[in-house]
């Protein structure tokens, strides 16, 4: 099976206690806009891990992945462009945490999602799931013995039965 290159990002989604983490963008065509910690995944790195260590970096936090919270795909410069959002826990509070790509790490409920503006539709919207219907897809490790990091992510069967689809 040849393999194909693609431009993969992650993103982290932080919920606690009916608030979301969002961070404001400090430059670039997203300059003071709002959305989840986000990033590219390097080279030898998992997604998972990407999306934590991007969470840390322009945040502060560390995290634990919950689940697969939403994938994006598309077409850029016609090669494919997947996007994956992860539901990640995190534990207690950092101080104001900025850098040159990050000007601001803030908390918001539900009511203050809807005036902020967005680095994307996309974000917008995953924050908003988050924070009125969350639904992850948990990670099933371990199904398949690797020696690397291998990952699989499964609606429950709950979650199937609560959308309507029993097979």
């Amino acid at each position: 099976m040849a393999s194909l290159l693609c431009d993969l990002g992650v993103a982290a989604r932080v919920v606690r206690t009916g608030m979301i983490l969002l961070v404001q963008e400090a430059s670039g065509a997203h300059k003071g806009k709002w959305g989840l910690p986000k990033g590219r995944v390097d080279q030898g790195e998992s997604p998972e891990t990407a999306a934590l260590r991007e969470l840390n970096e322009e945040t502060g936090h560390q995290g634990q992945v919950m689940g697969l919270a939403g994938v994006r795909t598309a077409l850029r410069k016609d090669r494919p462009a997947v996007f994956l959002c992860y539901d990640v826990h995190v534990e207690g509070d950092v101080e104001e945490h900025v850098n040159e790509e990050i000007s601001s790490t803030k908390w918001f409920t539900l009511s203050q999602c809807a005036s902020i503006e967005w680095v994307s539709e996309t974000m917008h919207q995953l924050a908003l799931d988050g924070l009125t219907q969350r639904s992850l897809m948990p990670n099933l490790a371990g199904l398949t013995p690797r020696s690397n990091p291998y990952a699989v992510y499964r609606t429950s069967k709950t979650e199937r039965l609560r959308r309507g689809d029993a097979s």
